[in-house]
């Protein structure tokens, strides 16, 4: 039920991705999880690929969640351009994505594909500020 729901929800979310040439599937795009739309794209930068970088270093713990799509909130999807290595003791991949869920009323998330496209969901530690990323992208 939880890989049906993820599967639903990042379909819709990547329909239109579909139809835009490769070039601009590179953006960052902001998706509201409620309306099931994309309501922002954003150009990649430096300083989001470091900040993405640095949440994939924060993973405390695997998400633990029955369903992890929250009801409302936003999920923003990260192309990462060079890809990031991501060794801990829940995954060990090269990720060429980042999703990071910022739930309404819940702690921030994420979600990533290992190399064989399996889905894991990860918490963040607290210490890292997720805060932050989401600010950058809301200002672009």
């Amino acid at each position: 039920m939880i890989l049906r729901t993820a599967l639903i929800v990042l379909m819709t979310f990547f329909i239109n991705a579909s139809s835009v040439p490769a070039q601009a599937n590179k953006n960052i795009e902001m998706y509201d999880i409620e309306q099931k739309i994309v309501i922002k794209t954003i150009t990649r930068k430096p300083y989001i690929q470091k900040n993405s970088e640095i949440i994939l270093q924060g993973i405390s713990d695997v998400y633990k969640k029955i369903n992890p799509i929250p009801i409302k909130g936003l999920m923003v999807k990260i192309p990462l351009d060079p890809s990031i290595h991501v060794s801990n003791q829940w995954i060990d991949s090269i990720v060429d994505e980042l999703i990071v869920f910022f739930p309404e009323e819940e702690e921030p998330f994420i979600m990533v594909y290992d190399d064989e496209n399996n889905i894991y969901f990860f918490s963040i530690d607290k210490k890292v500020n997720t805060a932050n990323l989401f600010l950058l992208l809301l200002h672009h």
